[in-house]
């Protein structure tokens, strides 16, 4: 008798461990794509030549957010402030990875294009990198944050 509960019990945590491991080779890891499109970034943080400039932004355009669509489509939306009362509370871009999905190409919606090197992005994060982003030699780093 003891040894078929012993028995039991080792067929108990082998189906247990089965189980477990099934589950975690099951949970496909992220692509970009699914990092960037899952929800929408509002810019936290703006440095030139490494040094902040977030805070001289004016409140109406802090609380702006870019929702990247599967679609390759970006909606810009100006959130609760906004800065011109007259303009659209959403307007839309396009958006595209680059240099094998090392660089993100934004094309806001009045048609300018900036591309920087994804530096971080993950689920809470985006940062974004240009060494020429106001003229040659003038470095830029975007930072984005999940919200």
């Amino acid at each position: 008798m003891k040894s078929l509960s012993t028995y039991v019990l080792l067929a108990a945590m082998a189906v247990l461990t089965v189980s477990c491991k099934k589950d975690s080779e099951a949970t496909p890891s992220l692509t970009k794509t699914d990092l960037l499109t899952a929800k929408s970034w509002r810019l936290t943080d703006v440095k030139l030549g490494g040094q902040s400039f977030y805070a001289f932004l004016d409140d109406c355009d802090k609380d702006d957010f870019i929702k990247f669509n599967t679609n390759k489509s970006a909606t810009y939306d100006q959130g609760a402030l906004k800065c011109d009362q007259t303009e659209p509370q959403t307007a839309t871009g396009t958006w595209e990875f680059t240099t094998n999905e090392t660089k993100l190409k934004i094309t806001d919606p009045a048609g300018d294009v900036e591309e920087g090197t994804i530096t971080t992005l993950n689920a809470t994060s985006l940062v974004l990198s240009d060494p020429n982003y106001g003229g040659a030699g003038v470095a830029a780093e975007l930072t984005y944050t999940a919200r």
